[in-house]
């Protein structure tokens, strides 16, 4: 009898085993099985949490592409909304004088065009100029409006690296507990002769 008792319950072990193995698996849970003293058997379980953790590694690239989707969103994402302003009130600029400027090259050009089309229907809005003049004007402004259509691309890929470096110096977490020990030293030379002056030392833990 007491060798029956010992195969069932070897029975129930290696069901239980078995069983909890594949829970495990299945649902990430870690089943302990309990051997009391009466012989009967109960088990526990260990609940295995994942927690997703927050990185910081992904943050500048994350803050780069929002800022290259929508100047400013980058900012926002590193939480600098003080910046928002200034970026969009520089691309106001930018997009005026772009403005200005093409529609100057476009008033040159057109009176070019009414000298050289040698059609009297259509006359230049400044008679004064002559060609050359128009052509000079020309250069001129559709060359300041290239030069702020650069500057705005370059206002363009500066917000985009702000929000990157921000988001890198998030990264670095500076101790309240700062100090710096000023104390005297003695130093060496080439010359065997010493030095005296004084050594800072600074804590940043």
């Amino acid at each position: 009898m007491k060798g029956f008792q010992c195969i069932y319950l070897l029975t129930v072990l290696i069901t239980l085993s078995i069983h909890s193995n594949v829970k495990a698996q299945d649902t990430g849970d870690t089943t302990n099985v309990i051997l009391l003293e009466d012989g009967s058997t109960t088990t526990t379980s260990d609940q295995i949490e994942e927690i997703e953790t927050d990185t910081l590694v992904n943050r500048p690239n994350t803050a780069a592409l929002y800022s290259a989707a929508l100047p400013g969103l980058g900012q926002a994402y590193n939480k600098k909304f003080w910046k928002i302003p200034i970026i969009y009130g520089g691309g106001l600029v930018l997009g005026y004088f772009i403005n200005y400027n093409h529609r100057l090259y476009q008033q040159y050009r057109d009176g070019l065009i009414a000298i050289i089309d040698q059609d009297d229907r259509t006359q230049p809005f400044d008679p004064r100029l002559d060609k050359a003049d128009y052509e000079r004007a020309i250069d001129y402004w559709r060359r300041n409006r290239d030069l702020v259509i650069i500057g705005a691309i370059f206002v363009y890929i500066l917000n985009i690296l702000d929000a990157h470096v921000d988001a890198h110096l998030q990264m670095f977490r500076i101790e309240d507990d700062i100090s710096f020990n000023l104390v005297p030293d003695i130093q060496g030379t080439a010359m065997n002769t010493n030095i005296v002056g004084l050594s800072l030392t600074i804590n940043l833990n």
